[in-house]
């Protein structure tokens, strides 16, 4: 665990892999004790990939930022919690203590079919059966929209202990094939890359420990505007990821006596009627079959979740946000995670700009690419069987309830020299 400056406007700590209910928090709370200057404003679970080192240990990177996903044999993640920070003004002998709530969607059977393409609400199914006729029974899960109603209904009976600090959706494994293991506390998980395998979104509240707030949860969903409808020759287009952003600061502005708790991006996929006509974001489907042999088209679609109770205080007036993307140093080398957030307080510092809230994105990597990535468009496509693996690189995206005016690059640290020809892994440390 590394600690970051307490006099820095915005630090990231990250914490060992263990369960997210038991060890992790453990720790966290332990630590959180020993820095009373510090006061936690955001938790974010965070994914990494492990490696075997030279000497046969098993380690992973938390300042890498940019990372493979191979195609075929197997990878092992581990699962963590982030901490984002601010100074305390005014520190107490009181310090903080988090805790976390799971909620999993509940298991749905519908009839379907043997075969063919079916929608049964937002959700879209792709599925096959090998029979003569008749319906098969098909086990799915509920959407996001249903999974929250059930937790509001919940929370009138047992309400979360404490003020509600974050909400996110974490992507969890449901089975690989035929091998069955969700379990929405796991934090360490096997991938075999040439096989299909199952996800499902877990709704996660992480909390400050204290009386109940008897706060109502909320969210929104904000999908990309189609600009061009498909047909058979074209596949359509969506506005640019600027465009969202725009209009995240405009529900801000129009849903005021709220508390924002968290804006994610959750990158959800197109999928095209059969016709050619038209377009459909599956952002409420918590059901996710996913094959790297298949080529999958998704939307950066927008999450913003919020909290109200009778006492609610504005948390802003709009919303803007900033991408701070690692300096590339080489070829698919790029800056340390510590070395990006330098970068990130030192704009910070010159701007003076309110954080409203921060994100970690993984955005796919284009070694071509100027800038790396085509972090301006809102829909990217994953082609199947590419020759090694894909890349995706890690961005810290900052949102802002005031706008911000860019500062000099001058008056920046200096970017890290471009090594041509640069091959090997780049300076990394473990947090």
């Amino acid at each position: 665990m590394r600690n970051k400056n307490p006099s820095q406007q915005l630090s990231a700590l990250c914490y060992g892999f263990y369960t997210l209910d038991g060890t992790i928090l453990d720790g966290a709370n332990r630590w959180l004790q020993d820095h009373p200057g510090l006061t936690v404003f955001k938790c974010e679970t965070v994914d990494k990939r492990l490696h075997e080192a030279k000497d046969g240990t098993i380690v992973y990177e938390m300042n890498e930022m940019l990372r493979n996903e191979s195609s075929n044999g197997f990878s092992i993640y581990v699962k963590g919690l982030r901490l984002w920070m601010k100074k305390n003004p005014k520190p107490s002998s009181e310090t903080q203590q988090i805790g976390i709530r799971n909620i999993v969607p509940e298991k749905l059977t519908i009839e379907l079919p043997t075969h063919g393409h079916y929608r049964s609400g937002r959700l879209v199914i792709s599925h096959e059966v090998r029979m003569l006729g008749g319906l098969h029974p098909f086990h799915t899960y509920e959407g996001l929209e249903d999974t929250i109603n059930r937790l509001k209904a919940h929370l009138v009976d047992d309400p979360i202990p404490g003020s509600i600090l974050t909400i996110e959706t974490d992507s969890m494994k449901v089975c690989q094939k035929t091998k069955k293991d969700l379990n929405p506390n796991t934090t360490c998980w096997l991938e075999e890359k040439d096989k299909w395998r199952r996800d499902t979104l877990v709704l996660r509240v992480y909390y400050i420990k204290g009386e109940p707030a008897l706060e109502e949860i909320g969210y929104n969903d904000l999908e990309p505007f189609i600009t061009e409808p498909p047909d058979t020759s074209k596949p359509g287009t969506f506005d640019t990821f600027d465009s969202m952003i725009t209009r995240i600061g405009t529900w801000v502005s129009q849903n005021q006596g709220v508390r924002i708790v968290n804006i994610q991006q959750f990158d959800a996929r197109v999928h095209q009627s059969h016709v050619g006509t038209s377009l459909n974001i599956s952002s409420d489907s918590t059901d996710h079959f996913i094959d790297t042999h298949s080529e999958r088209r998704m939307a950066r679609t927008m999450r913003i979740f919020h909290v109200t109770t009778p006492l609610t205080i504005n948390s802003a007036d709009t919303a803007t946000a900033r991408l701070f993307l690692p300096a590339r140093t080489g070829h698919k080398t790029f800056e340390t995670m510590t070395q990006t957030m330098e970068r990130v307080e030192a704009w910070l510092r010159l701007t003076g700009a309110p954080v409203l809230t921060v994100e970690t994105v993984y955005i796919l990597f284009h070694e071509h690419n100027v800038e790396s990535t085509d972090y301006t468009l809102s829909e990217y496509t994953i082609h199947a069987d590419e020759h090694g693996g894909k890349h995706w690189l890690t961005g810290i995206r900052v949102y802002f309830s005031a706008t911000f005016t860019e500062p000099d690059p001058a008056d920046l640290p200096p970017l890290p020299e471009y090594h041509h020809g640069l091959h090997g892994h780049g300076p990394c440390a473990i947090l």
